[in-house]
This record gives structure tokens, C-alpha cells and sequence, in this order.
């Protein structure tokens, strides 16, 4: 069934979580302590690297590592915000999503139509995930790796630790740092999984989202029956099918619209910072952070850009259709193919308030980011 492959693998990374995201299970927080860890670790890793960039305020470098840092936790804590204020919300949104995915995953050509779409968001989340991994196991092991080299060239022992900030002990003595790399592990765990929990979350729901509006495109290029009666009924099916892909993207867009706009704003500014530490050495960390926070962004761009054009689609099947014959059989049923074709025009929409997340708002803010260099290298 095409239902099964419905958030395959966003359900593995919400159960890391603490989460249930299945809605047919009775339990919907397994382990809430998870969830309650990972936002402490964070909330009070965040105070140590607002300490760090107001001690090195004069020293831009390790200011933009600072805001850096900073910026990242306060994205992980609005998100870790967003799962438990609106997680109710989303397990309804996901069980309305699977049950009409159910019931129009019935027919051989709507169930390719929905695989097709779940296997390429599995790809898509399965190779987002991935640069997190790399980028996090990267941050973790390069202190270790840079203590080991720095032990072996002069037999001293010179701690680091992944992330920058200010403790209140002294972290050249084993215990101490132990405690202090243990915490920025943590508070990196707690970075990257609800992350990725949120965003392949949007990710599923907007490809399948899509998937429904092809299905909608689909049903009505083929309405035509054997009599007048058959062809209304496929009509309203259509049309109703397309009604509730726009109550469904409506209800997508409000829940995910907040996020969207701190997503994005905070994007901005972190690209920026990312794009002054590159411009002085391309073969920084910051190199695969650099992806990541892109590729958060571009998720968001492209899955509302094929929401809205896919949707818009359907004014274009309505013309690609049999209408021809309808003025001849009825001309009222035709005249409610114009209002249709009208509504459709304007398509279902993803925005965080102020901008649209498409392609052009991606392009934006990466050239957004590339200008506020110029100013960060003017304070250096």
C-alpha cells in the first residue's frame, strides 16, 4: 500500500525523539524525558556561547563563531517549541493526510503516483540527514582528532572542545573536560534531531501534498463517462479532491508559517556570518555547516514552489480536458469549469507571513547573505 511508505522515515527519527508520530497508537509520548533533555541541554548551552561572544566582542572572528552557535540553538529551541505546542495538531494533520492517502491510493494510477512522490522524499530526507550526520559527527571528532595530533607533535595535551563557548571550570583537567564535551555533545544531539524531526516532517507532508494535486489533475483529465450523470459525478470527486488538497495545504501552511519565518530570517543571518568566515579560508568546518543551513532553507524553497505550481496545475488540466463537449451536453457544468480554472490560477500557497518560501525567496537570501559580508568585513 502507498500509506505504508508514508513517513517511513520521519517516524524513526521522531521515536529517537521521544515522540509517536503514528496516530493509530494510543501512547503519543513514549519517552517524554527525551524530549525534555535535549531542550535543557541546549537552553543552557546557549548562555555559554552568549558569554563567549560578549567576552571576544572586539575579536570578529570569534564573534561570528559565537553568533553562530547562538543562532543554532535558538533555532533548535523554537523548534523543539514548535513540536510541543503544536504536536497534537500535527499527529491530526498526519492522520488526515494518511487517510486520504488511503483512500485515493486505491487505483493503479494514483498508488505510482504516491510512491513515486514518497520515494523521492525518502531520498531527499535520507540525503538531508545525512549532511546533518556528517556536519555534527564532524564538529564532534575534530576536537579529539585535533588533541590527538597536537599530543603526538608535542606531548602536551591541549583540550578543545567542539563548540565554542565559556565554561566555569577550568577544562584542562580530565574530569572537567569530560563534563564539558559530554555537554556539547548533547546540546548537539539536541540541535540536530529535532531539526531534522521538523524539517523531513515538512518535507513528507508537502510531497505528498503534491502528490494529491497530481491525483486531482489526473481525475478530472479523465471525467468523461459513458453518460451525463457519470461525468458530474467524476467532476465533484475532482473537485472535491481539489478542495480538500487546499484545506489540507491551508492547514500545512498555518501550522509550519511561524517556523517559516524564523527559518528564514534566522538563515539569512546565519549564512551571512558563514559566508565572512568562508571568504577568508574555504576549507573551514564551517564549509559543511554552510550546506547544512542551505539545505534547510532550499527544503522549504522547493517543497512550497511544487506545492504552489503543482496546484496551479490544475487550471491547465481543466484546459487540457474534454470540456469541448460539455458545451454541447451542459452548459452550466461548463461554467463551473471557468470559476474552477480561475480559482486554481492562484494555487495553495507557502509563506512565513512576509515572503513565499519558493525558489526566488531562496535566491534571495543567499544574496542577502553574500552582500552582509561586506559589512562584517569592513568591522574586522
Amino acid at each position: 500500500m502507498a500509506k505504508d511508505n508514508f513517513l517511513r522515515l520521519q517516524s524513526i527519527f521522531f521515536s529517537f525523539l521521544g515522540f509517536e508520530l503514528q496516530q493509530d497508537k494510543e501512547v503519543s509520548h513514549r519517552y517524554p524525558w527525551r524530549i525534555i533533555f535535549f531542550l535543557l541541554s541546549v537552553a543552557t548551552f546557549l548562555p555559554l556561547t552568549i558569554a563567549l561572544g560578549i567576552s571576544n566582542i572586539q575579536n570578529v572572528e570569534h564573534l561570528t563563531d559565537a553568533l553562530c552557535s547562538a543562532l543554532v540553538d535558538l533555532v533548535a529551541i523554537f523548534k523543539i517549541g514548535f513540536l510541543l505546542w503544536l504536536y497534537a495538531d500535527l499527529r491530526h494533520l498526519v492522520k488526515r493526510f494518511r487517510c486520504k492517502l488511503q483512500s485515493e491510493g486505491q487505483y493503479g494510477d494514483c498508488e505510482a503516483i504516491i510512491l513515486a512522490y514518497n520515494k523521492r522524499d525518502l531520498f531527499i530526507s535520507a540525503l538531508y540527514c545525512l549532511c546533518f550526520l556528517l556536519a555534527g559527527v564532524s564538529a564532534c571528532l575534530m576536537p579529539l582528532l585535533s588533541i590527538f595530533i597536537i599530543y603526538l607533535r608535542t606531548g602536551e595535551v591541549q583540550p578543545e572542545l567542539p563548540f565554542p563557548s565559556v565554561y566555569p571550570w577550568d577544562n584542562k583537567r580530565p574530569l572537567n573536560y569530560l563534563i564539558s564535551y559530554l555537554w556539547s555533545v548533547s546540546a548537539a544531539v539536541g540541535v540536530a534531531l529535532p531539526t531534522v524531526c521538523v524539517d523531513t516532517l515538512f518535507c513528507a507532508l508537502t510531497h505528498n501534498l503534491t502528490a494529491l494535486f497530481e491525483i486531482a489533475q489526473l481525475k478530472l483529465m479523465n471525467f468523461m463517462g459513458k453518460s451525463l450523470g457519470e461525468t458530474r459525478e467524476n467532476l465533484v470527486h475532482a473537485f472535491q479532491l481539489y478542495g480538500e488538497c487546499l484545506e489540507l495545504g491551508q492547514s500545512l501552511n498555518g501550522y509550519f508559517r511561524p517556523l517559516i519565518f524564523a527559518k528564514f530570517v534566522v538563515a539569512s543571518l546565519h549564512l551571512c556570518v558563514l559566508c565572512f568566515v568562508l571568504s577568508t579560508n574555504l576549507m573551514e568546518p564551517a564549509m559543511l555547516f554552510y550546506v547544512a543551513i542551505l539545505g534547510q532553507v532550499s527544503i522549504y524553497c522547493f517543497c512550497g514552489s511544487s506545492v504552489k505550481e503543482e496546484s496551479q496545475q490544475f487550471a491547465q488540466a481543466i484546459y487540457e480536458s474534454s470540456w469541448q463537449q460539455l458545451l454541447q451536453d451542459d452548459v452550466k457544468v461548463a461554467r463551473s469549469l471557468q470559476f474552477a480554472m480561475m480559482r486554481a490560477q492562484r494555487g495553495c500557497r507557502i509563506d512565513g507571513y512576509f515572503f513565499e518560501a519558493n525558489r526566488q525567496t531562496l535566491i534571495l537570501i543567499v544574496r542577502s547573505a553574500i552582500s552582509y559580508v561586506a559589512l562584517l568585513r569592513s568591522l574586522a
